[in-house]
């Protein structure tokens, strides 16, 4: 998991987009983590979880907040977790990103004296890997 949010961050920041072979082979590997640990049943958890943040980020999709792509990315990532571990990833993953797209936006309005416009661009799948590494530590310390 850790190598493909790792390779998600190096292609969104080198071309401001997330694969779907990137997507499609989280998901493969998502399925059958669950398959192996939980059997058929697993099968089910797993469509409801994937199914999980594209239904409830949908709205923050539509007002340009995230992409396409990492919403599909935190599906991923959903795949592996449960929901009090995914509940950490988003809440880690969308404080950090707005504290960074504040103070990113501070520096350009000080710095380059631009206006401001209410939008700065951040590479969420960064973030998505921070509050993945949140999860992990908190798992790991207890």
């Amino acid at each position: 998991m850790l190598l493909l949010l790792v390779l998600a961050v190096i292609e969104d920041v080198r071309r401001m987009r997330i694969s779907n072979r990137l997507i499609v082979s989280g998901l493969g590997l998502g399925l059958a983590f669950r398959i192996f640990g939980e059997g058929i049943a697993g099968v089910l958890y797993f469509l409801v979880n994937i199914s999980i943040p594209v239904i409830s980020l949908f709205l923050l999709y539509h007002m340009h907040v995230v992409g396409a792509g990492d919403i599909k990315l935190i599906s991923v990532v959903n795949g592996f977790f449960t929901w009090d571990q995914t509940a950490v990833l988003v809440v880690v993953a969308f404080l950090t990103a707005a504290v960074f797209g504040l103070l990113k936006k501070i520096y350009l309005i000080c710095t380059a004296g631009q206006p401001w416009n209410g939008r700065t661009t951040v590479h969420f799948s960064f973030f998505i890997l921070l509050g993945y590494l949140a999860v992990v530590w908190r798992c790991i310390v207890g």
